[in-house]
């Protein structure tokens, strides 16, 4: 929320702040934040204790034009219950298919995954004991 304003408007790259996955990354800053909005389930408006109650209510509406169907959320310090983001079961696949950033993304003669496109890796390790904390710390310490 504190800094929103700042940020769409800077016309700024992802490139000049640093923040370009690589060299041919182009995008602006502007048009991750439209993609991010447009294509979530909640949004977090964090700060808001920074921000006085016009201007969020003002970006609150900029936000629900962007993205309706979105859960807002309101927090300072970045304290929020878990249970408000966590399985909160609002994706629908078919919604979000119809969505304006994911018809520009069909749109292209060649798809894609972002996951490709810039480098984004995850993995899911399931065990049934919990980690020890000393050795789990270690391993992060030595991960690439």
């Amino acid at each position: 929320a504190f800094r929103f304003w700042h940020d769409f408007s800077s016309g700024d790259t992802l490139l000049e702040r640093s923040q370009a996955v690589g060299d041919d990354d182009h995008r602006d800053v502007v048009d991750l934040l439209i993609d991010q909005i447009e294509f979530c389930d909640v949004l977090i408006l964090n700060k808001c204790d920074l921000v006085d109650e016009e201007d969020l209510t003002e970006l609150e509406g900029v936000l629900r034009k962007l993205q309706p169907s979105a859960r807002l959320i309101r927090s300072s310090q970045g304290r929020i219950d878990p249970a408000e983001i966590l399985n909160t079961g609002l994706f629908d696949f078919d919604a979000a298919s119809t969505s304006a950033g994911w018809m520009k993304e069909m749109a292209k003669p060649v798809h894609v995954p972002e996951t490709e496109e810039y480098g984004i890796s995850s993995f899911v390790y399931e065990r049934h004991r919990p980690f020890h904390p000393g050795r789990l710390l270690q391993w992060m310490e030595n991960w690439p």
